[in-house]
């Protein structure tokens, strides 16, 4: 009985094994060359800005807006492969927005709000320590995938103080964060040096608090932690990057 046992186990180990020899899952186990190679530079970033004024603009349940405002946004970066494919460096931002709210009213059911003279300016720096990894695509030479490991914080100062009562109440706002995330993404390259990158957010921890002074007398503050997967396609980042030894 224990012979038939021993032989059946071999029959299907045998036949498990020559499977896996024909099953292939499409990916390219050759040796190819490096899709970045170790000693190259990589410049780039991404810039934005936005608009808008608004007067008598009407909203879904938000009428008579009269506003206007911008956003700014300027995100360099710098990396250096340290080995072929793999990369580290640093990456800045600063964001600056405004929002001059001169008169809007909330009207629903039997419910109705306004708001008017109301006013924010605020600024932001940050900065992360990258960590890069590229992974080619088969044996594509100008699209390859990456994911970046990212470690920093950020600063954010700003104001704002509403005049549409009896008397103008404002308040002072400096905010700091400590954060560790992960990004994915494609690059594809549009000339020999001269690439696109889009990526977006996968997983983050963040650490936040805010010190606040409310008429120059009350003093408040906050703190949070969040942690989880953020993979949001409408925050998809586009920008571009300059490679050279």
């Amino acid at each position: 009985m224990r012979k038939y046992i021993i032989i059946l186990s071999l029959l299907i180990l045998g036949t498990i094994a020559a499977e896996a020899k024909q099953y292939d899952r499409g990916y390219d186990t050759q040796a190819s060359s490096p899709f970045v190679k170790k000693g190259t530079w990589a410049a780039g970033g991404t810039a934005g800005f936005s608009q808008h004024m608004n007067k008598d603009y009407n909203f879904l349940v938000i009428s008579g807006i009269n506003s206007n405002g911008f956003n700014l946004s300027v995100n360099p970066k710098l990396l250096y492969m340290i080995k072929d494919n793999t990369g580290v460096g640093l990456r800045f931002s600063y964001d600056r927005g405004m929002l001059d709210l001169s008169s809007a009213e909330v009207s629903f059911s039997d419910l109705s709000m306004s708001a008017k003279d109301c006013y924010q300016i605020h600024h932001k720096y940050s900065a992360h320590a990258v960590y890069r990894a590229y992974i080619p695509l088969a044996g594509a030479k100008r699209i390859a995938m990456f994911a970046d490991l990212l470690l920093g914080g950020s600063m954010k100062q700003g104001k704002s103080y509403h005049a549409g009562g009896n008397y103008i109440s404002g308040s002072y706002d400096s905010a700091y964060a400590l954060d560790l995330a992960v990004d994915s993404g494609i690059v594809a390259f549009l000339s020999e040096r001269l690439a696109l990158e889009l990526n977006v957010g996968v997983f983050g921890v963040s650490y936040n608090w805010t010190d606040q002074k409310q008429n120059q007398v009350i003093l408040g503050s906050s703190d949070f932690t969040s942690a989880g997967f953020m993979v949001n396609l409408l925050s998809l980042g586009v920008g571009m990057s300059y490679y050279f030894l």
